[in-house]
């Protein structure tokens, strides 16, 4: 659906800028590929992708904030990001499973096979169903001397379809964590570990067969649309800024709170036991974030949060020397409502967001190439280890 569509980067650095330049885009009749289109909250420039016809591009492009990246949007990504493919090899290490993009199958597949060489370490249920009937699964990690009550961390990965990049760090965090318990029995004593690593499965099929930047469910909200905005759909102050009423914004937040039953899955799983530590992992822009996201206020819990956002920050940083950003969704970035981040702290866990590989500018957005997968995963779970760690063992 890109094909022969202009392809243009967006940075413009004052919210009258942006203010304007969203105008002029839905005027010349472009699609913005992210509502959330706005100066960051630290006064850094906005960055943000549009599709536009040939002649609409090139008049914005008369513009110092806006730069074309292609003229053929759909040639672009399948050659500088690729496709989502299947895979029929093993779990060997000598495997290339990282090399490329994998399609829902393939990821699940993998997550069976690693789950059932676990020798026990690892559990794999179907936590609910998504709205068009696929399984949502977890993966259990239930340390020896477990019981409700004790440190629990819960991780949702791919709960917006076009962050490939996340789920690929899901299967990626499975498989390191059954090889790290399995080496060392010791290692989650008295600790439970939960992992989605595919969160929105419907969405995610949508963006790897029909329109590769779609970020939501499969809701059908119109005759020109789908979906809700998952992580806009949580009862945490619901629909109170930072999303959208409007059924074709990317952040449309739903008609109710937790009206989508990914939502209530998710939920599902939060509720069953008090949880010590949360982690939504999405992409891009390499960031951790955390409660709250509906208001700029401080945090009561804000010695707690920039603690364990440094260590997660400091564990990245010595994987592979990238240093991501730290601190509070609403303060680094902008208002968001509705988030499992805010959900799971108003619960009482402590949130967190860790917004995954390429930065903000220049590394492919939504579809980076597939040589980050592996090292934008690999951070990742270091980044995980260290919350575990925290989580495991508080200061």
């Amino acid at each position: 659906m890109y094909d022969g569509k202009t392809l243009l980067r967006l940075a413009p650095c004052t919210s009258a800028e942006v203010a304007d330049l969203t105008m002029q885009l839905e005027t010349l009749g472009c699609k913005l590929l992210d509502d959330e289109f706005e100066v960051l909250a630290d006064g850094g420039c906005a960055d943000a992708e549009a599709i536009c016809s040939g002649e609409s591009a090139a008049t914005l492009e008369q513009r110092g904030s806006v730069s074309i990246i292609s003229s053929d949007a759909g040639a672009h990504w399948r050659r500088s990001s690729g496709g989502a493919q299947p895979f029929a090899g093993g779990l060997g290490v000598a495997s290339d499973w990282y090399s490329a993009w994998r399609d829902l199958d393939a990821r699940m597949a993998r997550v069976e096979s690693v789950v059932q060489a676990s020798g026990g370490t690892a559990t794999i249920e179907t936590a609910g169903k998504s709205l068009q009937g696929r399984d949502i699964k977890i993966v259990r990690f239930t340390g020896q001397g477990y019981s409700v009550g004790k440190p629990k961390v819960f991780l949702t990965f791919n709960l917006h379809a076009r962050e490939w990049i996340a789920g690929m760090a899901g299967v990626y965090a499975v498989e390191q964590l059954v090889a790290k318990a399995k080496a060392d029995p010791d290692y989650l004593a008295g600790v439970e570990v939960v992992m989605m690593p595919m969160a929105n499965p419907d969405g995610f099929v949508h963006s790897t067969n029909n329109d590769r930047m779609h970020r939501k469910n499969m809701r059908n909200v119109s005759s020109r649309c789908y979906g809700v905005d998952v992580n806009r759909n949580f009862d945490a102050k619901w629909a109170t800024g930072g999303s959208s009423g409007s059924v074709c914004s990317d952040t449309y937040h739903g008609t109710a709170a937790m009206s989508e039953p990914e939502s209530n899955v998710i939920a599902k799983v939060m509720n069953e036991s008090p949880m010590t530590v949360y982690i939504d992992v999405h992409a891009y822009s390499e960031l951790i974030l955390s409660a709250y996201g509906y208001t700029r206020d401080n945090h009561p819990r804000n010695r707690e949060y920039r603690d364990i956002g440094g260590r997660i920050q400091a564990a990245i940083k010595s994987t592979h020397g990238k240093t991501y950003s730290e601190g509070p969704i609403a303060q680094v970035l902008y208002v968001a409502s509705g988030s499992t981040v805010d959900y799971a702290d108003s619960w009482g866990a402590l949130g967190i967001c860790i917004e995954m590989r390429p930065g903000l500018s220049g590394g492919g957005g939504f579809a980076p190439p597939a040589s980050t997968i592996r090292p934008g995963a690999e951070e990742c779970f270091d980044g995980i280890l260290a919350a575990i760690d925290y989580a495991a063992n508080p200061p």
